[in-house]
């Protein structure tokens, strides 16, 4: 059938009509494109000026038909009528605005005439077609913003912002979202529907105006502190390879000066602000803790770190925050589904530094001179010209060895290794996190490591909409093992290259200096010390639980309920092994050297034990007052017991070296290593002790507009230790602070985020230097007495009571200012402060000696005082050019501390070794004789020598400076010297604690690519090299290379004095306690590098994760060293002889999130 068409009248009517339809349809057309041209024109010479913040589009609509004959046609339905638009442009056209305006919605417009009509955007195109996209990006002024970084998220697709801030960027196929950042500004990820338009507007970011720090009891922004609060970004410390977490936290804040010295860490906030122990109280989820337990928290379990600087901060500690807290917040879960994050770390250690020691030959001849220069004659020398020859010549090292015992015991480099394992999660009520650690440390020695297990978990439940309820568990396990016999440096430093470690024959060496050896040499010998001598291993756990219920009873009331239970086991077990002798190997038919066996074994174990409940209960109430008065108050309790329980046992004269049961030794009573009390590290016995704490405290600030801020403190704390009268201390504070930039006279000041002047004043205690029973009398057996005719023994007070022991108090005056600029990009903290310790614990020795109390018995008293005053800054600064973003960062310290008072008339206690403590100097200072160089050849022809007692020096000895001791005018003032040199004067010549600390961090990052670094430093510090460390030939010890450049006639400029051999006078002479002996231990060390390398989204997706980061970093790389004598020390070592040898490490990593 075919199709028929229809014309309405006839044929010829409908052409007619159809004729006049185009007729009038082009006449249309001709009008319409006449009146978009008109309309075109004006639109093309239309200029707009707005200025709106915060409106509606309605009103910016109405602004626009203000200042133009236009009109908008729209659906309501189409438009946000809630979104807020700021707008501030000049002379700009219709299409700029609406471009502001409709940016990122799927909204067009349509100009008609004068009319433009809001349409939806049929220009969107399907996602999976790709497409261009273009845009402007503009803060909150509206003004554009060149330079920011426009990435497609999950891919590394992206382009820059132009100084227009517009950008152009191709969007692949399947993109989701796209991601605006800038620093600065709050990074935005938009939404991607296949739009070709996108304009942005990023809004400032909060960051360090709004951040959360943890204070104790509570937290608060850190933008209303008014105490000194310092925190620590904690990316800083989860890549380090470190096994310590006070490492991982060097040169990182201002005024905590922290030394990584070989076997322990050590730390001061604001200096050493008493005679003996002065590290801050730590605190780990509300719970005090043990320096070794934060010491070894995983780093990746730790959400947050505060330090509470200053007494006000501190206060609400009381008693045990005189120096400073240290707060530690774990991590909690999110909500979400299960996450997994691994971060996994494997390396090397290698020495920062091996002393320099002379080989064989060096020091053989260097031995002959130090002989000849004694006097000796040739043919009485310890070493002929010959022997010298045959040690270089090396062809017969059984008797001309050329041994280096570093190279002999130390292994090249050490592995280190460290996991963690983090599972987290959570629903709309409860959420959690568990946590595995893993660390593996080996040491250079072999057969010595030390591993670390960690468990954490966290659960959070809010069981109603008034109570929630969390539970926390840390678990530290520590394991020390040497499988074989300790080497110490000190015992590497006293046995010298010239004697034969092991025979060619494999026996033990016998041989020394080309000679038999004596027993006691061949028993010195390292090698036979680490392989055959014993073993030993050390368990330490930690345990620490806590379960806090939150009560919300009322809006605004916070009732907090937390229970803690923290537990230390502690157990030390060593085995000395018997020995077989070792034979003589110049002649055999001797047999075994006498007293080179060891035919009793023995075996050692110390067991400690100690546990803590605690308690704390507050209320918090916090509120705001007609937008204006912000109001918080907070009271509370705390109450804790401590148990303490020793036990030491030893035995000798097991049937093998393998048995490792104290049962297993001989039951003989004169085998039995006991006694009825522990004393020291040596004794055996028991011990227990027992201890009590209740606190009362409570806090009140208030703000107006968050302008004015003030802030009190109040603690009361009771102590089992003190006799019940003096049982209580009182520790209040209180700070003030002003945010000056809030203020109306800097309203329009808006490149200044915030400007805070501060100052704080409080008191914190401290008695970690009272002993538990201090306040007791204690008795011995001693003496006799007569009864009944008869000779008795009697008890005797050996320690005299004082029932009027106190608290330690430290009173601090704090002044600060914090100061942000444009953004974040620059920002300053400076703090200035004075402390003054009082009270200090000192068995002092003002007491008459007719009283006929010994020193021994003298009670001690509260009577020292110390003060630290000083000053710390640190300068921060963030920027991004281009592609690159980066921050760098500079903090520093400078510390006075002095000892006020010692007691009534006291104006030095006795000194301890080469230390003093006096009156108007510091704690660490060195007491011994000034040097002043050595004696030259034209000293003594002048006659400018000056005796020691009845000995006269030579030309190369030390050089001591004649102190004026004598007072010649008769007005209390020693102003002439007595010619001679004596006790009289030995005085303070240096410190051993630092005055100045410093640190910078580096971080840029370009697209995946994230280097940073980190630097620390010290001056004012010296070391004092002891006996083996610094002179050659004591303790037969190995002179070092810097010794070679030793004091001749012809080398007067010598760094070392003239040799002599170690019994003659004049060496005992150059080896006095001087200055001469003191090494400048200042030093910049590049603390940390890390270059990471975060995996393209796209590959970590196809690969079923969610993100993925390698990364390579090293600890300790270089040093610059203030020393230029020795030059082969580590300057973080602490003074003496034996310190154990730095490490710097190497790894590579990688972390990975499920």
């Amino acid at each position: 059938m075919k199709k028929k068409f229809f014309f309405p009248d006839s044929y010829e009517s409908g052409i007619r009509q159809i004729m006049r339809i185009m007729k009038l349809t082009t006449l249309c057309l001709l009008l319409t494109v006449l009146s978009l041209s008109a309309a075109n024109s004006y639109s093309q010479q239309l200029k707009l000026n707005l200025n709106l913040r915060d409106a509606s589009i309605i009103e910016v609509f109405n602004e626009i038909e203000e200042q133009s004959e236009l009109g908008f046609l729209f659906n309501n339905d189409q438009l946000d009528l809630k979104q807020k638009h700021t707008i501030k442009v000049s002379n700009a056209s219709i299409s700029e605005v609406m471009g502001m305006l409709l940016g990122g919605s799927p909204l067009s417009y349509k100009m008609i005439e004068r009319n433009i009509i809001i349409t939806q955007d049929n220009g969107v195109l399907n996602q999976q077609e790709g497409r261009n996209v273009t845009g402007v990006v503009t803060d909150e002024e509206g003004f554009p913003l060149p330079g920011v970084s426009i990435i497609v998220k999950g891919t590394t697709t992206g382009t820059i912002s132009d100084v227009n801030g517009k950008f152009s960027l191709d969007v692949p196929a399947n993109s989701k979202a796209l991601v605006f950042s800038f620093i600065g500004m709050e990074t935005q990820e938009v939404k991607w529907d296949g739009r070709g338009v996108m304009n942005i507007e990023l809004r400032t970011s909060t960051i360090g105006l709004d951040e959360v720090v943890a204070i104790g009891y509570g937290v608060k922004k850190k933008v209303n502190l008014t105490g000194s609060v310092a925190t620590v970004d904690t990316k800083i410390i989860e890549d380090r390879p470190t096994e310590n977490l006070l490492k991982s936290l060097q040169g990182t804040i201002p005024g905590v000066t922290i030394i990584s010295r070989p076997g322990s860490t050590s730390i001061n906030i604001r200096g050493r602000g008493n005679l003996k122990a002065s590290e801050p109280l730590y605190i780990v989820d509300g719970i005090e803790v043990s320096s070794d337990f934060f010491q070894n928290i995983e780093p990746g379990a730790i959400k947050d770190i505060s330090f509470l600087k200053d007494a006000s901060s501190a206060a609400i500690y009381g008693s045990k925050a005189a120096y400073g807290v240290v707060l530690v917040t774990t991590k909690e879960g999110e909500k979400g589904q299960l996450k997994i994050d691994y971060n996994g770390t494997f390396g090397f250690q290698k020495p920062t530094y091996i002393p320099d020691v002379l080989n064989s030959w060096e020091y053989a001849e260097m031995y002959r001179t130090s002989e000849l220069n004694s006097g000796s004659t040739e043919d009485g020398l310890r070493f002929s010209a010959d022997d010298v020859e045959q040690y270089r010549l090396g062809s017969n090292p059984d008797l001309y060895p050329n041994t280096n015992w570093f190279d002999e015991v130390l292994d090249e480099q050490a592995a280190f290794t460290k996991h963690s394992l983090y599972l987290s999660g959570g629903g709309e009520k409860v959420n959690y996190i568990f946590g595995l650690g893993y660390m593996n440390d080996e040491s250079l020695t072999p057969g010595e490591n030390n591993e670390r297990f960690n468990f954490s978990s966290k659960t959070k439940a809010d069981l109603k909409d008034w109570l929630e309820v969390t539970s926390n568990i840390n678990f530290i396990y520590k394991k020390y093992k040497r499988e074989q016999g300790a080497a110490a440096l000190t015992e590497f430093l006293r046995v010298p290259p010239t004697q034969v470690a092991r025979h060619t024959n494999g026996e033990w060496g016998s041989v020394r200096n080309a000679r038999k050896a004596t027993a006691a040499e061949i028993n010195a010998n390292p090698l036979r010390t680490l392989e055959e001598d014993g073993r030993a291993n050390t368990d330490t756990k930690h345990f620490l639980g806590t379960m806090n219920a939150v009560i919300k009873p009322f809006k605004n009331v916070r009732i907090n309920n937390q229970v803690g239970y923290r537990y230390w086991d502690y157990r030390h077990f060593s085995f000395k092994s018997k020995k077989d002798g070792v034979p003589n190997h110049l002649n055999p038919s001797d047999g075994i050297i006498s007293g080179t066996a060891s035919e009793v074994n023995q075996m050692n174990m110390d067991w400690r034990y100690s546990e803590k409940l605690i308690y704390d209960g507050w209320i918090n109430y916090d509120n705001t007052f007609e937008g204006v008065h912000g109001v918080g108050l907070m009271a509370g309790m705390h109450a804790d017991t401590y148990t303490s329980k020793r036990l030491k046992v030893g035995r000798k004269n097991f049937g093998s070296n393998d048995m490792n049961a104290i049962s297993g030794g001989s039951t003989d009573p004169d085998d039995q290593i006991t006694t009825n009390k522990v004393d020291g590290n040596f004794a055996l016995g028991d011990d227990f002790l027992e201890e009590s704490t209740l606190s009362y405290f409570g806090r009140a600030t208030y703000d107006y507009k968050q302008r004015y801020l003030f802030e009190v403190n109040f603690r009361a704390d009771a102590s089992s230790r003190f006799a019940k009268e003096g049982r209580w201390g009182f520790f209040p504070s209180s700070s003030v602070g002003w945010r000056v930039n809030e203020e109306q006279f800097l309203s329009h000041v808006n490149w200044i985020d915030n400007l805070k002047l501060r100052a704080s004043w409080g008191q914190n205690g401290n008695i970690n230097n009272i002993g538990l029973y201090d306040t007791y009398s204690t008795f011995a057996s001693g003496g006799t007495g007569y009864i009944g005719g008869g000779v008795v023994p009697v008890l005797v007070e050996d320690r005299i009571a004082n029932e009027n022991l106190t608290w330690e108090t430290t009173s601090t005056t704090d002044i600060g200012v914090d100061f942000m600029v444009l953004n974040g990009m620059f920002s300053v903290t400076a703090d200035y402060y004075n402390r003054l310790t009082e009270d200090i614990l000192i068995r002092a020795n003002d007491i008459a000696v007719e009283t006929g109390i010994g020193k021994e018995s003298i009670p001690a008293r509260n009577v020292g005082e110390v003060r630290n005053r000083g000053f710390e800054f640190a300068v921060n600064h963030n920027n991004q050019v281009g592609e690159v973003s980066y921050s760098v960062g500079f903090n520093a310290s400078k510390n006075k501390n002095e000892i006020v008072n010692l007691g009534d008339n006291v104006n030095q206690l006795p000194p301890d070794g080469y230390f003093v403590l006096r009156k108007g100097e510091s704690i660490g200072s060195f007491f011994m004789y000034e040097a002043d160089g050595l004696y030259s050849t034209d000293d003594v022809a002048n006659g400018n020598v000056v005796p020691y007692g009845k000995q006269v020096p030579e030309a190369g000895m030390v050089k001591f400076v004649d102190q004026l001791t004598e007072d010649t005018d008769g007005d209390g003032v020693p102003d002439a010297a007595d010619g001679v040199i004596n006790e009289k004067d030995r005085t303070i010549v240096a410190n051993d604690v630092p005055d100045f600390t410093y640190g910078v961090n580096l971080d840029v990052s370009y697209k995946n690519f994230t280097l940073s670094a980190i630097g620390q430093g010290i001056t004012g510090v010296k070391v004092y090299m002891d006996n083996e460390a610094s002179q050659a030939f004591f303790n037969s010890s190995v002179p070092r290379e810097w010794q070679l450049n030793n004091w001749t006639e012809e080398n007067q400029g010598a760094h070392y004095p003239k040799l002599f051999k170690e019994t003659d006078d004049r060496y005992k002479y150059n080896s006095i306690a001087s200055s001469y002996w003191l090494f400048n231990a200042s030093y910049f060390r590049v603390k940390n590098i890390t270059l990471s390398y975060k995996i393209p989204q796209q590959l970590v997706t196809r690969a079923g994760l969610q993100k993925a980061k390698v990364y390579i970093s090293g600890d300790n790389l270089f040093t610059i060293r203030g020393d230029q004598r020795m030059k082969d020390f580590d300057p973080e070592r602490s003074s003496g002889r034996g310190a154990q040898i730095g490490m710097k490490t190497f790894t590579a990593g990688v972390s990975i999130t499920f």
